[in-house]
């Protein structure tokens, strides 16, 4: 096969590089993947490059699974041998293989952000931080940033915990580091930090992965986080056979660590690094194009590139102006009809997006009532509903009887006469005698303070766990299930359940066997801690069934890497997109607009774009202004409809605009800031002591009317003087 023939000139240059650091800048719909894809191949056909000697990393399991089948195809034969990962899967690999290098086993469980929330509660109870202190979604992120930093707790006691806040997360860090280790457990974070820890504490052990990866391909490098590249630059240092792909323009997870520096640095990093754009692009109209365009040049922490296109100029962006919430969902359930019934687009090539997940419950509302198939990315998956969760506990204790977390979930269930206190007993009388957990329960005869009857019970829990852990290395995965099922009569404890919901949490639970089985098919080696490991790194867009007809709802976040011959943009308000909390943020306006042009992009023919005149936040309607992002969209490739926008006066949406002096913390997509019902005026006055959830202790130099907000000038301690929004800066008073 030619692949020249395959390419154009840019593509086919990054095809041919053989060795050195490559960056490759490709812009939305460019062709990445079948550039990877065959640079990969040509590695191996033309360069004789073993396969096992080539390392592909993406953000998504489902990215790196269609990486494979395109390589698979391009090479012509089986190409097992290339190690295709996401990152967190590449992590995981590290540590299973070299577990007992740093204390854990091999069968080590992965806490999700629900089993880390419940960590975290209970080691701020332990450490006496009151959640009415600090938030535990507070301290989980700041604990997330520290590790990414690859900053240990004592490094972080010794060096950083100065004040009260910073202390008080150091106690809860420290903790929870000790109970994560005791439990044999890792978080999501650990699964890049403890790999670094573990090549930095054996040489020998680095040497031979930078043996075995001479040649390292990154996707969305514009993605990354402090602790990847940490990793990525330890792995190709010998070599430096990087090729790093991504986009600046597309960066938009920073509030997951994800540092734009790492793509706009790289020729820093390499001074000889060669440097080819990807401008064409093959999915979008003209017009979509030029409205992506004219959005993201006003940003000025770029590259700087503009797409092109060979497709046709296609239809103009169609702009709504409603009334609210609901007469947009009513729009777009109306263009949606009209455009079933007179052109070749199905619902599966429809896409409606938002801003934060709060925003689909009208739309899902307005969906069901007109008949309309929907699939939701970000709402509440398979995996994580409590019948799933109670099973996937007994999943890993069984596979790692030292997880404490997933025992504590699932002593008393189904109840077995097993209470709260008596955990808290137990626990106490095996921190004392310095036992395992499971294995105090066995020895809980000496505690004359716990009835028989949970004695028993205690007993019997220990002994079927210890049975199913020596059983399930020669047991199929569906057959540990079945006995689970029968040993602890689960399905029957719901079956005489007579809530409404009781009947689907059975269907779920047989759902999960057949989804073992489903796993379990066609694998010569299937093991449970494998199973374990797939489900906890899943992700939402990975969980997506792109075949099913029905339109897709969900997150511009979740977005990334899809594409839809329609999508609907809605929300797009100034205060909802742009978020108005990251309008308080350094940069965040400008990672707003990134968020815009990824929104943009996703559309191949046609985009809708929608803005309300006023919405219901918090059981009130509050009028609200177009998004400077649809203002920054040339006029002769709008076409509007719907009402006329209303004149509006200079003033700033809450007074908040890109050039204001803010420093406040972005939310992640999915939540929003909290509101005080109690009137503005009354909440501060000039003198009051007030706390930041990130600036710290301050004092109110000045509160000022402003619209139906207040304005207020703060002297914090630490970050110096300034001005904030009364109803969206979440200060408290002291």
């Amino acid at each position: 096969m030619d692949i020249k023939q395959l390419m154009n000139k840019q593509q086919y240059e990054a095809v041919c590089h053989k060795d050195g650091p490559l960056l490759i800048l490709a812009g939305a719909g460019s062709g990445k993947t079948r550039v990877i894809t065959y640079r990969i191949a040509h590695l191996m056909a033309e360069y004789n490059v073993q396969p096992e000697n080539i390392l592909a990393v993406t953000f998504t399991n489902k990215a790196a699974q269609e990486m494979k089948e395109r390589i698979k195809k391009a090479v012509g034969k089986d190409t097992n041998r290339i190690l295709i990962s996401t990152f967190h899967s590449l992590g995981c690999r590290m540590l299973r293989a070299h577990a007992e290098r740093l204390g854990y086993t091999k069968s080590f469980s992965i806490y999700d952000e629900d089993d880390r929330e419940r960590l975290i509660k209970e080691c701020m109870h332990d450490a006496k931080v009151s959640d009415k202190e600090m938030r535990p979604y507070d301290i989980i992120k700041r604990i997330s940033s520290i590790k990414n930093e690859l900053i240990s707790p004592k490094q972080f006691e010794d060096l950083y915990a100065e004040d009260y806040e910073s202390k008080a997360i150091s106690r809860v860090y420290t903790l929870s580091e000790l109970k994560l280790a005791k439990n044999n457990a890792v978080d999501f974070d650990d699964l890049i930090s403890k790999p670094i820890e573990l090549l930095k504490k054996n040489p020998d052990i680095l040497e031979a992965y930078r043996e075995k990866f001479k040649y390292i391909l990154i996707d969305e490098y514009q993605d990354i986080n402090n602790s990847q590249y940490t990793l990525i630059s330890m792995l190709a240092e010998k070599y430096r056979n990087i090729c790093v792909v991504g986009d600046d323009d597309q960066s938009i997870y920073r509030f997951r660590g994800a540092d734009i520096t790492n793509i706009l640095e790289f020729e820093e990093d390499y001074k000889d690094a060669k440097v080819i754009r990807l401008e064409q692009n093959y999915r979008s109209t003209k017009t979509i194009l030029k409205a992506a365009h004219a959005v993201i040049k006003n940003n000025e922490g770029r590259k700087g590139k503009e797409l092109w296109t060979e497709n046709d100029i296609g239809e103009k962006i169609t702009f709504y102006y409603v009334d609210d919430e609901i007469m947009e969902s009513e729009t777009v359930i109306k263009e949606i009809f009209r455009v079933i019934n007179t052109q070749d687009i199905k619902l599966k090539d429809m896409a409606v997006f938002y801003r934060t997940n709060a925003q689909s419950r009208v739309i899902e509302d307005r969906f069901r009532r007109a008949g309309v198939r929907y699939k939701l990315v970000g709402g509440l998956s398979f995996y994580a509903r409590l019948e799933i969760k109670d099973m996937l506990a007994y999943l890993r204790v069984i596979s790692n009887p030292r997880d404490v977390m997933s025992i504590k979930r699932i002593v008393n269930v189904p109840p077995r006469g097993i209470s709260d206190a008596t955990v808290d007993r137990l626990e106490a009388f095996a921190f004392q005698n310095d036992l395992p957990f499971l294995e105090a329960m066995e020895k809980s005869e000496a505690m004359p303070d716990i009835k028989v009857a949970a004695k028993t019970a205690m007993k019997s829990f220990h002994d079927f766990i210890v049975s199913m852990h020596m059983a399930k290395d020669t047991t199929p995965l569906k057959e540990i299930m079945a006995r689970i099922i029968t040993g602890t009569g689960y399905i029957g404890y719901w079956e005489d359940d007579p809530s409404p919901k009781a009947k689907d949490r059975v269907e779920n639970v047989k759902e999960l066997v057949s989804a073992m089985a489903e796993y379990e098919d066609g694998k010569k080696d299937a093991t449970l801690d494998d199973f374990l490991q797939q489900v906890a790194l899943m992700s939402e867009v990975d969980k997506l069934d792109e075949s099913a007809e029905a339109v897709t709802l969900m997150t511009i976040h979740s977005a990334k890497g899809l594409e839809f011959d329609m999508v609907f943009l809605t929300g797009m308000d100034e205060g909802i997109f742009p978020h108005k909390n990251c309008l308080e943020e350094q940069g965040g306006i400008e990672e707003e607009r990134r968020l815009a042009y990824v929104a943009i992009t996703r559309a191949r023919k046609k985009l809708y774009i929608m803005s309300a005149v006023s919405r219901r936040q918090f059981g009130t309607k509050k009028m609200g202004a177009i998004s400077r992002f649809v203002n920054e969209i040339p006029e002769e490739i709008l076409e509007r409809k719907g009402r006329l926008p209303i004149k509006r006066t200079e003033e700033k949406y809450y007074g908040n605009g890109p050039d204001d002096e803010h420093e406040v913390s972005c939310p992640a997509p999915g939540t929003d800031a909290v509101y005080n019902d109690e009137p503005a005026e009354a909440q501060f006055i000039p003198g009051q002591k007030v706390k930041h959830a990130k600036l710290g202790q301050g004092t109110i130099l000045k509160a000022e009317p402003y619209g139906d907000d207040l304005k207020i000038t703060v002297l914090f301690r630490s970050g110096g003087k300034k001005t904030l929004s009364a109803k969206i800066a979440g200060l408290e008073k002291i």
